[in-house]
């Protein structure tokens, strides 16, 4: 049995794999940066073995563009391109609308 193996960061330890443009194997955080960004996730391999990812703008501050919210698991982009929080993301993949806000 072969250990798995992210192509990019190396690590070994994932939720997912998942595969990348070239069909390469990639760690779950590996493959969605890469699939988010079109380019691969930046890192560092430090001495000690560990793994240091770099964040392109260390502080990001987004705001949902439906419910202003600024706290999310994770961001998502409506059909023009407009910044949505996760709930708001949702809804609207699935009804086409926006989710209403309180």
């Amino acid at each position: 049995m072969s250990v798995k193996e992210c192509s990019n960061c190396q690590t070994r330890i994932t939720p997912a794999w998942r595969r990348g443009k070239n069909d390469n194997l990639l760690c779950n955080a590996c493959g969605l940066y890469e699939k988010q960004n079109n380019k691969s996730r930046p890192f560092e391999k430090l001495k000690n073995g560990l793994t240091k990812v770099y964040k392109e703008n260390s502080i990001v501050n987004h705001k949902c563009t439906n419910c202003k919210t600024e706290k999310t698991p994770t961001w998502r982009k409506g059909f023009n391109g407009q910044i949505l929080c996760n709930a708001c993301g949702l809804f609207y993949k699935q009804h086409n609308i926006n989710k209403p806000c309180k």
